[in-house]
């Protein structure tokens, strides 16, 4: 990927030394340094962080950013999102000015700071990204150009799930471990510790229902997911009366059985017995078998695995090197995305910011997040901020015709994205040697919760199951009592490490070879975990008040800071997010909404209508 690629990174915040190990994973050369010179543009890249600085050395990274000779990436608290805001915000501090905070802990409690440092990990991990499209820039364009990351822009963008209910006025509220449209969802309590239970359709509810044999959940107060939702102090207390009957590991197996999302809440240190985590990363659980978890223990747990797409790769014409500074750093680059919700959602909305031509392809009923309330227009807010410039076909996948038609979207793509669970795609025709005869130049990337080596080939998973099952809900905690990240952190996660395994594969030098990119977000989450409990530092003390997400959304300043306005087909304007980082010289922004899925005539000659 980024092979001979020199980075220094020097700066005190975590977010350096997270971006130097990811880009290390990716190939890159690292080396660190206390503080830069004028010298340092012997780099390719140098990674600071200007607002934990001495004057000195601010002064010495504004004359490096402004010589031209190597790319500088500047993480820091506010970026460039409030003018003349530099003050070296930590992470706590940023979670409870961002929202961030307000969302995390339960209902009856108040707000809970995060147990990992959510913004400065998700930092590393777009500043990774957006180093490796400056790298693409500079290998076929020769320019060089600075890149600034916020923290801020990180945890604003984290809050997707909440910030439609804000939006449209509506109550934003912390919810624990449940979830907002759907039920049962929530942490129960086993014989001997906890288990995470979610379900979201009806066939789900059936079977879990049938598992209890409790006559009471066939009352009429369960018998609809919105009675479900609003009775659903009764519905937990039944469901936790069945899941203390058992061990974790008896209603884990029962859950798996019946094709129910499920898990324990698994301790950090209890990371090295989890079979899922032990078969994957062998020699990290073997280290923290052996000893305690130390500043290191992270390191050894991959991101992202690649690997040929096929192994009876044919030989192909060479990858697409175009490049129009006004169009973003992946101009020319073709995706494909097959995905829902957030996860291959968030990949594609980046890699369309960046430039990239983005099609999703949906269900001939469209995703089912673009009907969620609230929104406007028959289009949910949730599914609008998740899918920006992107172009939408709606194809049954089901059908010849429209696999055919898939078939040619894909000949001349540069990446297909997809978040189905493993095999889906394998059922309709499209394994990898599949993939490799229609394009064998093409990068596939398939974002799983367990990945595609698994210890459970038959576990499905939701957000919440990982957050579990990773440590991420073990530290973070609420008087004691285990909480989820009220942010979608293990989809943002995941979605973040696939973004820049993806970005650093369009960075390398054309190939006519095709390649496998493995994401379980399982591995990102436990990466997480295991940094934060590997490097614990002390906790700044912090005067800023916890801010409501609904009383931000309605300040002037906030709406600066964090939104911006884009346009559908129809002219019609819509909030979303503004981008986590910025370029000095390439085009990177959000623009438009996307309208309907467009419904190609087949077979597949018909043009989709660009945006």
């Amino acid at each position: 990927m980024l092979n001979d690629v020199r980075i220094l990174a020097s700066g005190e915040r975590e977010a350096v030394e997270l971006s130097a190990t990811i880009l290390t994973q990716a190939g890159a050369q690292i080396a660190s340094s206390k503080s830069v010179t004028m010298d340092d543009f012997a780099h390719d890249v140098v990674i600071v962080s200007s607002d934990t600085c001495t004057a000195a050395q601010k002064s010495v990274i504004a004359r490096l950013k402004a010589s031209g000779d190597t790319i500088v990436c500047d993480i820091t608290a506010m970026g460039q999102q409030r003018a003349g805001e530099n003050t070296a915000y930590a992470d706590a501090e940023i979670q409870a000015m961002s929202g961030l905070m307000d969302t995390t802990g339960f209902s009856h409690g108040g707000p809970v700071r995060i147990g990992v440092p959510f913004t400065e990990i998700s930092a590393a991990l777009y500043a990774s990204a957006a180093i490796a499209a400056a790298l693409r820039v500079r290998r076929i364009g020769g320019l060089n150009q600075n890149i600034d990351v916020s923290l801020f822009g990180c945890a604003v963008g984290a809050l997707t799930t909440f910030l439609p209910a804000a939006l449209a006025g509506d109550p934003v509220g912390r919810i624990g471990n449940r979830h907002p449209s759907c039920a049962p969802w929530n942490a129960y309590k086993t014989r001997d510790g906890w288990i995470v239970v979610c379900t979201s359709t009806e066939d789900q509810w059936r079977k879990i229902k049938g598992a209890a044999s409790e006559p009471d959940l066939e009352d009429a107060r369960f018998s609809t997911l919105s009675e479900r939702v609003r009775h659903v102090e009764e519905l937990d207390a039944l469901l936790e009366k069945w899941t203390s009957t058992m061990t974790t590991a008896e209603s884990s197996s029962l859950c798996e059985r019946l094709g129910i999302p499920a898990g324990p809440i698994v301790s950090v240190e209890g990371l090295a017995h989890e079979p899922n985590f032990a078969l994957r990363h062998e020699n990290a659980a073997a280290r923290m078998r052996a000893g305690a978890i130390d500043s290191e223990t992270y390191r050894h747990v991959s991101l992202f695995r690649e690997s040929p797409l096929s192994d009876g790769a044919r030989a192909a014409a060479s990858a697409r090197d175009d490049l129009n500074l006004d169009a973003g750093p992946l101009a020319g680059v073709k995706v494909i995305e097959i995905g829902q919700y957030t996860t291959a959602p968030l990949v594609g909305k980046h890699l369309a910011a960046l430039g990239a031509d983005v099609v999703k392809v949906e269900a001939p009923e469209g995703e089912l997040s673009r009907t969620w309330s609230p929104g406007q227009r028959g289009t949910s807010y949730f599914f609008a901020l998740n899918n920006t410039d992107k172009r939408t076909v709606s194809l049954d996948l089901k059908k010849e015709d429209d696999r055919a038609y898939l078939r040619t979207l894909l000949a001349d793509a540069d990446v297909l994205v997809e978040n189905l669970r493993p095999g889906a795609l394998v059922k309709l025709g499209f394994d990898r040697h599949a993939l490799s005869h229609i394009n064998p130049r093409l990068t596939y990337c398939s974002i799983s919760g367990f990945g595609v080596r698994t210890a459970y080939p038959a576990r499905p998973a939701f957000d919440t199951v990982i957050q579990a099952m990773s440590g991420l809900m073990d530290l973070t905690r609420s008087d004691g009592e285990p909480v989820k990240i009220g942010a979608s952190a293990a989809d943002i996660l995941g979605g973040q490490a696939a973004l820049l395994a993806i970005v650093a594969r369009l960075a390398a030098p054309s190939s006519d070879e095709g390649k496998f990119i493995e994401i379980a977000m399982q591995d990102v989450a436990a990466w997480s975990a295991l940094f934060a409990a590997g490097n614990r530092r002390s906790a700044r003390a912090t005067e800023s008040e916890v801010a409501r997400l609904q009383t931000l959304i309605k300040d002037v300043a906030f709406r600066d800071d964090a939104l911006s306005t884009a346009i559908d087909p129809n002219g019609h304007a819509w909030p979303v997010l503004k981008l986590p980082y910025r370029f000095s010289r390439t085009a990177a922004s959000v623009r438009r909404v996307p309208g309907a899925p467009e419904r190609p005539m087949l077979p597949g000659t018909a043009q989709l209508s660009s945006i």
